[in-house]
C-alpha cells in the first residue's frame, strides 16, 4: 500500500488493515498479491483516459493480473473518495474501505457493467463492510 498523493491526508495503518481483514477473512484468500496504490485526481484523471477512455477522476481502477494467484492494483483517488464520502455523510475511511471491497470484488469476478450485475456487486460490497469490523 502506498500513498503517492498529498491532496487528501488518509489514515494509512487503518486502511492497510482494513485491507488484509478484507483479503484474509472477508474474501478468505490464502494468497494474493494485491499493490493498492492511493494517487492524486490529476493522476487518476490521465489513466482512466488511458484505460477507459473516460474524462476526468473517478474513484477507483482495478487491475487484475489474473493467473493462479490473485494478482492486481488497486489505485484509488483519496479526493474523489473524500468528496463521495461528504456526499453519502460516511467517513473517508468508509468509504475508501468501500472501494477496496469494490476493486477485489472486481478481482473474484464480479462485474458492475449491467445494472442486475451491479445490484449483485454492490451486496456483495455491503455484506463485506458489514462485517468489517470498525477498528483495526
Amino acid at each position: 500500500m502506498r500513498n503517492h498523493q498529498r491532496e487528501v491526508k488518509i489514515d494509512s495503518p487503518a486502511l492497510r488493515w482494513r485491507m488484509r481483514w478484507l483479503l484474509d477473512v472477508g474474501l478468505a484468500w490464502s494468497e494474493y498479491e494485491i499493490g493498492v496504490h492511493f494517487i492524486s485526481s490529476r493522476r487518476m484523471a490521465k489513466l482512466n483516459e488511458r484505460h477507459l477512455l473516460h474524462k476526468g477522476a473517478t474513484d477507483i481502477l482495478t487491475f487484475d493480473y489474473g493467473g493462479n494467484l490473485r494478482s492486481g492494483e488497486l489505485f484509488i483517488c483519496p479526493k474523489v473518495a473524500a468528496e463521495n464520502a461528504e456526499r453519502h455523510r460516511v467517513s473517508l475511511g468508509h468509504e475508501i474501505s468501500r472501494y477496496m471491497a469494490h476493486g477485489l470484488l472486481h478481482m473474484a469476478g464480479h462485474d458492475d457493467k449491467q445494472a442486475p450485475d451491479r445490484q449483485r456487486m454492490k451486496r456483495a460490497e455491503n455484506k463485506l463492510l458489514r462485517r468489517l469490523p470498525s477498528d483495526g
